[in-house]
């Protein structure tokens, strides 16, 4: 099950997040480096990766929250140890251009994609201990940290680390009778990211070495 498309950024990938429509959806990805941001976008048809533009000045208190073909809607947070909700901003992302700023309001959460994500375990919790055992037996790995892991109809997924020589972040792929179908190196020590990994219309994308967007075949 190769991996069927993969674009490098020269900027870590801070967030991914989904716009466009449910026929034609586009990834949101915004990089960050060298004190400035960029947002970008990728049609999951195409595969085609292009520069929305450089992000507002703000951008470290915006956060993603919807968007179509025309426009997307952030959430400004306020500068503060607890912030709350400064205002309510809808840019046009091409060009990436500021339309209008609101008050807060209420806003629909449902999205329209039928996107899955990951359940996250940490080590502290006692269902850990589970998936530790489980590793053990199966692999014969040592896991700790925490994981993620997504139960599928016929597919199992867990990003998770090992220590060796250091921390290693792991995705592997099995079908239901634990046999391996993808086992990928994410990262490892300072490339370890702040991604592990979601499906949407059954493809799987995730990050590796904080720079690359990875998307495999159909699960």
């Amino acid at each position: 099950m190769p991996a069927f498309f993969e674009h490098s950024f020269s900027e870590p990938i801070w967030s991914i997040r989904y716009w466009g429509t449910p026929e034609e959806p586009r990834l949101w990805i915004e990089t960050r480096g060298n004190g400035e941001a960029f947002w970008h976008s990728c049609e999951l048809s195409s595969k085609k990766v292009e520069l929305l533009g450089k992000a507002p000045a703000d951008y470290a208190q915006l956060n993603f929250h919807s968007g179509d073909e025309k426009e997307a809607i952030f959430i400004k947070l306020q500068q503060s140890k607890n912030p709350g909700i400064e205002s309510i901003q809808t840019y046009s992302l091409r060009p990436v251009a500021l339309l209008k700023e609101e008050k807060p309001r209420p806003l629909i959460t449902e999205s329209p994609f039928r996107f899955q994500t990951p359940q996250h375990y940490e080590e502290s919790q006692d269902y850990f201990k589970d998936f530790q055992t489980f590793f053990k037996q199966q692999f014969n790995e040592n896991i700790a940290k925490g994981i993620d892991y997504f139960e599928g109809e016929d597919k199992l997924l867990f990003s998770y680390y090992l220590y060796d020589n250091g921390w290693k972040n792991y995705l592997r792929v099995c079908n239901l009778a634990f046999e391996t179908l993808v086992l990928e190196l994410i990262a490892e020590g300072d490339a370890i990211g702040y991604h592990t990994f979601t499906l949407l219309n059954d493809q799987l994308i995730f990050v590796k070495d904080k720079i690359k967007l990875v998307i495999y075949e159909k699960l």
